[in-house]
């Protein structure tokens, strides 16, 4: 079974709800850093479904905050992108990066804009997310907030950057 698979086979069980303790016990066997058949790393896939006893037994059992996926993604991307705010939470702490990008210029903050996640939006922003950065195309987070009609995220965005003088 080549590394790849093996990943992708302990991604499987972590969404199969596999306990922590057995979670501990495989990923000593595992590069946790390694993307799985579908380039995303197991943490990637644990912040996406919210799975937040499993991110921090990931974190704790060695896997980075700041490893990345296709395409640049990181574990806090896909907390943002699916509103997991109390995942991101926790991985910013872990020293995750608030304005990590990807091959496309596509921030955090800019995930959770684009599907209106305030919330999330505004914990990124309370750890120095960029309102201002532009992903490849020029589009900042409130106007990937306003493109999609997410016309709230986009109001809470501009509003703190001007509080903040950012933006």
């Amino acid at each position: 079974m080549t590394d790849q698979s093996k990943v992708e086979q302990f991604i499987q069980g972590i969404l199969a709800g596999a306990s922590q303790a057995q979670l501990e016990i495989e990923s000593k066997e595992l590069d946790l850093n390694d993307v799985g058949l579908h380039g995303r790393t197991p943490l990637m896939v644990s912040a996406a479904e919210g799975l937040l006893a499993t991110v921090e037994t990931l974190v704790r059992s060695g896997a980075s905050v700041h490893a990345t996926g296709r395409y640049g993604m990181t574990a806090l991307h896909e907390a943002a992108a699916n509103g997991q705010t109390a995942v991101a939470n926790y991985l910013l702490s872990a020293g995750a990066d608030a304005n990590a990008d990807t091959a496309d210029g596509v921030t955090p903050l800019m995930c959770a804009a684009a599907w209106g996640y305030t919330d999330c939006a505004r914990l990124l922003l309370e750890y120095h997310a960029d309102p201002a950065k532009t992903d490849r195309s020029g589009a900042t987070p409130a106007d990937t907030a306003r493109e999609k009609g997410e016309d709230d995220t986009a109001d809470m965005i501009h509003a703190y950057a001007s509080r903040s003088g950012a933006g």
